[in-house]
C-alpha cells in the first residue's frame, strides 16, 4: 500500500486475503525530512490513507512496546480518527511465533470493534535502523501500556 518510492515500515495481506494494511514512510524521516502514514485496502483502490495528504503528520502516531513472556514482544503503531483508534501491531517471539495485524477500537473501551490479522508467512517489518530510530521519538499510548492489546469480545 505504500508508495513506490516510499518505505515499508510495517506491511501484510490480511487473512481475507483481499486486503493489505501498511506503516509506510515518505521521504528521509530519518533526517525529520518526510512524514509517516497509514494505508489500508486494496493496492490499487486504497480505502483509508492517514493522515490526509491535507493534513500535518507531526505527532499523529504512537508507538508502543509490547512484552509478554518467554521472549515474546513487538510493537504497537496507533493513531486516532473519525472517533476510533486504528492499531497497527506487529508480535514475534520463540517457536517462530509472528502475528501482526490491525485493531480498530473505539476510545474508552477495552475491547475491539475489529480485528484483522495478518497472514502470519507474509509480514514484511523495516529493518531501516533511521525508520526505526524515526518511530521509538513517538510517544507510547498509555492505554496500550497499560492494558495491552484490546481483544475482541
Amino acid at each position: 500500500m505504500c508508495e513506490k518510492a516510499d518505505k515499508i515500515v510495517f506491511s501484510c495481506p490480511l487473512d481475507n486475503g483481499k486486503k493489505v494494511v501498511s506503516m509506510c514512510a515518505a521521504g528521509d524521516v530519518g533526517q525529520g525530512q518526510g512524514h509517516f502514514y497509514y494505508a489500508y485496502g486494496r493496492p490499487s483502490a486504497p480505502e483509508l490513507v492517514f493522515p490526509g495528504k491535507d493534513q500535518p503528520a507531526d505527532g499523529a502516531f504512537t508507538r508502543t512496546h509490547l512484552g509478554f513472556a518467554g521472549n515474546t514482544g513487538g510493537y504497537a503503531y496507533a493513531f486516532l480518527k473519525d472517533g476510533y483508534k486504528y492499531i497497527v501491531y506487529s508480535v514475534s517471539g520463540e517457536s517462530n511465533l509472528r502475528d501482526g495485524g490491525v485493531i480498530v477500537q473505539r476510545p474508552g473501551e477495552t475491547t475491539a470493534a475489529k480485528k484483522s490479522p495478518c497472514q502470519a508467512a507474509k509480514i514484511i517489518e523495516s529493518q531501516d535502523d533511521n525508520v526505526i530510530d524515526a518511530t521509538l521519538k513517538w510517544k507510547s499510548d498509555s492505554d496500550i501500556q497499560s492494558h495491552g492489546l484490546p481483544s475482541l469480545h
